[in-house]
């Protein structure tokens, strides 16, 4: 722990301390970002959730060309379920869930779900304010997972809980395809580094579960998953130490 803490505080110095030039001189940086997504649902999954969230994270690599690759992640979660019909096992006729203390049950269905890419981009200045900012346009591919989180809060249900949930949930996962345009907004001032953008992603996921409850078997065929999503970042750039010159008379 105390090697890590170390490690932070000198890139974190380096960061700081580093001469920098981003109003003429394109540069390669190192860009360390934490992220919001307002997510809108598509394809299979708007049948089953409505808006959701994503926080996540990432790391890109700016070169002096305007290239860049990077890595991102994050972790999605909503509370805006639509497909109630996959818990008519235990929806009663009056359309509520009976506890085992046998009153109504107070139960959340909760979206969670987590996405991984790999990208690779370029970063047009001339369209920026200065050489290292511009119009940023990415794309990738990556790992989407997400599932319904059942949470029965005080109340007790026998049939939504433990191993029972697993044939509920619907586990579903698989390969993602992903684009994202915005604007890369770089500063000397280091917290005014930031980008903003429109993200687009494209999974093809099955559900892994072997067994369903409400179809009584699996499902595992193919689903286009498509979220939509506003993105916004703030990030902390690292820039290479420039060469400064000396003149003597």
């Amino acid at each position: 722990m105390k090697n890590i803490v170390l490690a932070l505080f000198f890139m974190i110095s380096f960061s700081v301390f580093s001469q920098r030039d981003l109003k003429t001189k394109p540069m390669f940086t190192t860009i360390f970002g934490l992220n919001y997504k307002a997510n809108f649902s598509g394809g299979s999954m708007a049948k089953r959730w409505g808006f959701t969230n994503t926080i996540g994270a990432d790391v890109d690599f700016k070169f002096k060309n305007g290239l860049t690759f990077g890595v991102d992640g994050g972790f999605m979660f909503g509370n805006q379920f639509k497909q109630f019909d996959i818990f008519s096992n235990v929806v009663n006729s009056s359309g509520t869930i009976t506890s085992q203390g046998g009153t109504i049950a107070t139960v959340l269905f909760l979206m969670r779900g987590m996405n991984v890419n790999g990208t690779i981009g370029y970063v047009f200045n001339k369209l920026g304010h200065n050489a290292n900012s511009g119009l940023w346009i990415n794309a990738g591919v990556g790992f989407l997972a997400h599932k319904i989180r059942v949470e029965t809060q005080e109340d007790q249900v026998i049939s939504l809980e433990g191993e029972y949930l697993k044939g509920y949930d619907h586990l579903t996962m698989g390969m993602n395809t992903k684009q994202f345009v915005g604007y890369l907004f770089q500063h000397d001032k280091r917290f005014l580094n930031f980008y903003v953008g429109v993200e687009f992603i494209q999974g093809f996921t099955r559900n892994v579960r072997n067994y369903n409850f409400h179809t009584k078997g699996p499902e595992n065929e193919l689903q286009i998953d498509m979220i939509n999503s506003v993105k916004v970042g703030w990030m902390i750039p690292i820039y290479k130490r420039q060469v400064q010159d000396f003149y003597i008379d």
